[in-house]
């Protein structure tokens, strides 16, 4: 059997060194903690505003009032979510859990063929003033 020779042991500065070191490394490792959090937040709003994105363009390319007011633009088909209109889109507002919705249709088709003709949509989701989602999709009409 061999017998250690050296039996100096660990100086209490030795001690404090290694206790300040380790401190540092996971008062560094914590601060990540809080920003992971705020990640994953950030990241469960979008998936969940693209989801809902999604759902509202089949909701509207589904809606009769919507076909009905593309081929007739007039004031008594405006469904209750029109907002305004210029040269090129319609304008609508709405919301659903949470998010503001705003919808833009394109007034000419971008088939320019029969018998049917498609509009362009943009759905945009916002919350608290902060866009979340956007989608785009096309609402068929035949003619």
């Amino acid at each position: 059997m061999v017998m250690v020779q050296n039996e100096k042991g660990v100086t209490l500065l030795e001690v404090l060194l290694s206790i300040t070191i380790l401190s540092i490394i996971l008062l560094s490792i914590t601060n990540f903690f809080p920003q992971m959090g705020m990640m994953n937040e950030h990241n469960r709003a979008k998936s969940q505003g693209v989801n809902e994105a999604k759902e509202v363009l089949v909701k509207w390319k589904a809606s009769k009032e919507v076909r009905e007011f593309l081929i007739d633009p007039t004031p008594i088909n405006r469904p209750v979510e029109y907002k305004s209109e210029d040269n090129t889109y319609f304008y609508f507002n709405t919301s659903e859990q949470d998010f503001d919705i705003h919808i833009k249709i394109k007034k000419k088709s971008d088939l320019n063929s029969t018998p049917s003709k498609a509009h362009l949509v943009e759905i945009k989701l916002q919350k608290d003033h902060r866009t979340v989602s956007k989608t785009y999709g096309y609402i068929s009409i035949d003619e």
